[in-house]
Formats: structure tokens, sequence, C-alpha cells
């Protein structure tokens, strides 16, 4: 049973369009909780605000408790709460949602702190950081009128309580293919609003891309850092990409090959919006995990209308054998990662520097258009349709011969122990 700690208004201040509070709520529906107990010495504030209609947090019912003197103390919070295990968390801070997890897995009491804070926030990161987990059995143990975050703060100090450390969480995301430092500070003051948004940005930004995604990234981030802050969702940006690819699709089959240049381009572009606002507004849904087969849907129709145009206007004869090609090169390239990410617990593309550089230039989506945006340009757009894939083939046999180097050290690792 979660327990949050609210009073206006620091846990009303929001950060990427999203107040503390409610991405408290956000957060703990996504960790499978159905029910929080909110305390607030305002009531009335946070009654309306859990009022308000929010599809994100549509799963979890908030019960507001009025304090209105004196701290949060142990007996209140034995009073309200008949749960074994109380997760207790001021929402008056931003807290990654890693962390509240590490401290829900954890059998006994325990509090989170942060022992190596990163520089330009130490400012805002206090110790402990406020969350901590709570047994029945523990706050028996307190004394009932003390407050309770002052008796908490005791126990750390006489290392009588375990420690989630924040510096010490593994911040390796496999999903992102990158490191990101789970970070829980307190609310910020209005001068230091935009360093702190820039860290919920930067924390939605995937790792180890393609050139063009190299390009791509500070472009999504700073449309996202405009979009967090309207009512658009993920799921409408999702459907704004699905119209822009269709229209590429069409295009392409109609052999407009400058305008499907055009559409495939922007389509990149929107492509990584939708997951960087769910990222940041804590919108992920069941559906969400669909967009990437929608993506992989539509940027094959492309290849499809292309080799389509390119036969039936005589211009590449072989096109079709082309399409092919690229289509079974793509499937041995998710062989390929689908065996290293079982053997290794993480993405082909991230495993190693060589693995890293390569991603850079592989046959991907982004690259092929870059491809045939050139091939246009020179008046040679069937020969590049023709080297996209050849260089898919190419790719995929370099993914496949180190599947094959990377799953075999593996294997060697693994008898190795046996013996």
């Amino acid at each position: 049973m979660p327990i949050l700690v609210a009073n206006a208004p620091d846990a009303l201040i929001e950060l990427c369009g999203v107040n503390l509070l409610e991405r408290l709520l956000r957060i703990l529906q996504r960790l499978g909780f159905r029910e929080a107990i909110v305390f607030s010495t305002t009531p009335r504030i946070f009654g309306a605000e859990l009022a308000k209609r929010s599809w994100a947090r549509d799963e979890i019912s908030g019960r507001v408790i009025s304090v209105q003197t004196g701290p949060l103390t142990p007996r209140r919070i034995l009073e309200q709460s008949h749960a074994e295990r109380v997760l207790i968390v001021p929402a008056n801070i931003y807290c990654d949602a890693r962390l509240l997890a590490a401290l829900c897995a954890k059998g006994s009491s325990a509090v989170l702190v942060d022992s190596g804070p990163p520089q330009f926030l130490r400012s805002l990161i206090r110790n402990p950081c406020g969350p901590a987990l709570v047994t029945r059995d523990f706050l028996f143990a307190l004394s009932p009128a003390a407050p309770f975050f002052k008796e908490l703060k005791n126990k750390v100090d006489d290392s009588k309580i375990d420690i989630v450390d924040a510096a010490r969480e593994n911040d390796y995301i496999v999903s992102m293919r990158r490191r990101v430092r789970p970070v829980c500070f307190s609310a910020p003051p209005e001068q230091n609003r935009r360093e702190a948004e820039r860290v919920i940005l930067d924390s939605a930004q995937n790792g180890t891309l393609d050139l063009p995604a190299y390009l791509h990234a500070p472009i999504e981030t700073a449309i996202i850092s405009l979009l967090c802050k309207t009512r658009i969702t993920p799921n409408q940006i999702t459907m704004a990409g699905f119209i822009i690819g269709c229209s590429a699709t069409v295009a392409f089959a109609l052999g407009r090959e400058g305008f499907g240049i055009i559409a495939a381009l922007v389509f990149g572009l929107v492509d990584g919006l939708d997951g960087k606002q769910s990222r940041v507004k804590i919108e992920t849904t069941e559906r969400g995990k669909w967009e990437h087969q929608l993506d992989y849907l539509i940027e094959n129709s492309w290849w499809l209308a292309i080799a389509f145009h390119l036969w039936r206007s005589g211009q590449f004869p072989n096109a079709f054998y082309c399409l092919a090609l690229l289509v079974t090169s793509h499937l041995l390239t998710e062989f390929a990662k689908r065996r290293v990410k079982m053997a290794r617990g993480r993405l082909l593309d991230d495993v190693a520097p060589f693995d890293r550089g390569f991603r850079l230039i592989a046959a991907r989506r982004n690259v092929y258009v870059w491809i045939l945006a050139i091939g246009l340009w020179l008046n040679a757009f069937p020969q590049s349709y023709a080297f996209i894939c050849g260089w898919a083939a190419v790719s995929a046999a370099v993914h496949l011969m180190r599947s094959v180097l990377i799953c075999s050290t593996v294997s060697r690792r693994v008898v190795d122990r046996r013996f």
C-alpha cells in the first residue's frame, strides 16, 4: 500500500507537463498498485486534484486523509493502513520508477539514499531521499507520536534500516541500449526548473543510434519539450505517423519518389516522438507496445511499393527478387538479435564497440531512406534500391557472424563454470 505525503504547492509543481503528485501516481499504477492514500494538510486541494480525469492513472484510486496539525507520525500511518508493508513517498519529489521498484522488491524495511549524487543535481538531492518501504513491525518499534521522517533519518544514521542506494542501482536499460542514472530529487525552485526538466527529457532518449537518428535526436527532444506540455497523447502521435507513413507508401507506388522520400524522412522524425512522449509523461500503454510492429509493417510497405513501381515501369524488372532478398535479410537479422538477447540479456547492437560502431551504418529504415534520397538526387533511384537490398544482405551476414561469436563465447563460459 503506497502512502503519499502531499502538501501544496510543492507537490503540484509541474515538470514536463505533469505535476509531481500525478507523476508518482502514474508510476505507482505501472508498478501494480491500484490504491494509494494521500496524507495532506490541504485535503481540499488534493481532493480536487485526484478528482480530475486522467487516463494515464485511471487504474489507481486515491484516498485523501486530512492531517490538520503536526507532521506525519507512525501512529497515523498505522491507523490508516493495515497493510503489512507500506511504501511511503513524499509527493514533492521526482523519483525514477526503477528506484521505487527496487524499494518494493526489498523483503525488509528500507529507505532510499543517494551516496553519490550527480554534480548538477546535488542542490536538489537530500539524504535520505524520502521514499521508504516499512513494515508494520518497524512502525510499531518507532515512537508513536514522533515525526515519521525524523525517526526514519535516525534509523539511517544508526544503520538500523536497510538502504537502497541510487548510486549503486543498475543503470543499464536494455530496451533503450544505454545507461540512464536513476535519480530522486526534491521539487526544484523556479530557477532550477529547466535543469530538472532537462534530466527528464534526457532520460527518454534511446542510445546506440544509427547516423540519421543522431541528427533526429536533438530535434525530437526540442519538439517533445513543447509537446509534453500539451494534451497530445503518444497514441495520437502514433496515428499521425501512421498517416504519414501510408502517404509515403502511396507516393512510392505511384512513382512519386520525391514526395515519398520526404514523407519517409518526416516519418523517421515523428516515429521517435511517441516513445519519448510516453516515457517523459509516464503515459505508456499496452497498445503502445505494438507500435514497433506497426512501424515494421509501414516500412515494409514502402519497399514493396517501390518494388512494384520499378517493376511496373520497367526500370528494374528484377525488383521483386531484390525485395525477397531484403525481407529474408531482415528475418535473419532478427533471428541473430534474438539469439544474442537470450544469451547475453542485451541487444546485439550494444554488446561491444564493434556492434555499436556498425549500428551507425547498418541496414535500417533511416539508412535506407538516406540512400534512396541520394539515389534520387543522382538520378539513380533503381540502382539505389538494389543497393539497399544488397546492404541488407551484408548487414545480415555481419549480424549472424557476430551472433555466432557472442553465443559461442557465452557457451564456453557456462562450460568453464561447470568444471
